[in-house]
């Protein structure tokens, strides 16, 4: 009896240097149907025509920069994984990378054949399962009922004006410091995390990776005056953050991003098998291991003693 073969994942690779598809392409063949283009036009073209589970794209291209390729995908082809492979510190590709592109991973060139084998297996295993699943056009209605959103910020002219654009509908709270936030998120469902990288008691960076694995479905809005291509691109990598967004604020681009956010939230409420596609990587750093462990530790407690925090005044 001749069993039937197991199609391959498919991979599509993008970037203006043909040395570069190459080595790519011999290290990736065994494993994967592999398509490659030079340039993002013809990318489009074969997503339309092909179904895509991984796109690995370069940044600086002639014909068109990969984030733009990265928005365009997103649209097209939405279950397809999207990674940005770049080599150069470029903080407004990794920015509009979140913020357009919606991509699972940011890679620096030149990578290491392991990382970047390991980081497509779990993107093909994502997209694989995405696949089997019906997922509504995106984007899905907003929720009609009130959700929770947490604003950790000290500045209260952040939080007046998420307020002012949820506050009808939705449930805005609002704390200062990690430590309090903490005290929130372990006793209610928290649904939209706005926050700034400076808090009352020091960076919430750890904190916003380790929520990523303790509490999958949260999603983050970053709105800060910090702005460098490494802190980005772990926000991406261990937090898998949803926006980033720069100070000083501007309501109208906080608007769009909070409807957005509410959309994603409600898609991935009506399908839960999209959560499969929240997946980070844990931090390596010895000191942020170490931090992490202390939070998860702490919310762990929280959790134990059944600790409240649903006012919405500072704390």
């Amino acid at each position: 009896m001749n069993l039937p073969i197991k199609a391959k994942p498919s991979i599509l690779l993008v970037d203006d240097e043909e040395r570069i598809l190459r080595t790519l392409t011999m290290l990736l063949k065994m494993q994967y149907q592999v398509f490659s283009t030079t340039d993002g036009h013809e990318a489009l073209r074969i997503l339309k025509k092909e179904k895509i589970n991984v796109l690995i794209s370069d940044q600086r291209m002639p014909l068109m920069v990969g984030t733009e390729l990265l928005k365009q995908a997103k649209s097209l082809s939405p279950q397809t994984m999207r990674i940005l492979l770049t080599g150069y510190a470029d903080v407004d590709a990794a920015v509009d990378s979140v913020n357009e592109g919606e991509i699972f991973r940011y890679i620096n060139k030149p990578w290491g054949p392991k990382e970047l084998r390991d980081t497509v297996a779990d993107a093909a295993e994502i997209a694989i399962k995405l696949a089997a699943v019906n997922v509504p056009s995106y984007p899905a209605p907003a929720p009609a009922r009130g959700v929770n959103c947490l604003v950790l910020d000290e500045d209260v002219s952040v939080y007046e004006t998420v307020r002012e654009l949820l506050g009808a509908t939705h449930h805005v709270l609002w704390r200062t410091t990690v430590d309090s936030a903490l005290t929130v998120i372990a006793s209610q469902k928290i649904a939209i995390l706005v926050t700034e990288l400076q808090v009352g008691d020091g960076d919430s960076s750890v904190m916003l990776k380790t929520l990523k694995q303790e509490y999958p479905d949260v999603l983050t809005i970053v709105n800060t005056s910090f702005k460098d291509t490494v802190r980005v691109s772990q926000l991406i990598n261990q937090a898998q953050v949803f926006r980033y967004l720069p100070k000083p604020l501007r309501k109208g681009l906080l608007a769009k991003s909070l409807e957005s956010t509410l959309m994603r939230y409600k898609q991935l409420e009506d399908v839960p098998e999209l959560k499969a596609a929240i997946k980070v990587e844990v931090s390596q750093d010895v000191q942020e291991k170490a931090v992490s462990s202390k939070i998860m530790d702490y919310l762990s407690r929280l959790r134990a003693k059944g600790f409240g925090g649903g006012v919405a005044q500072a704390v």
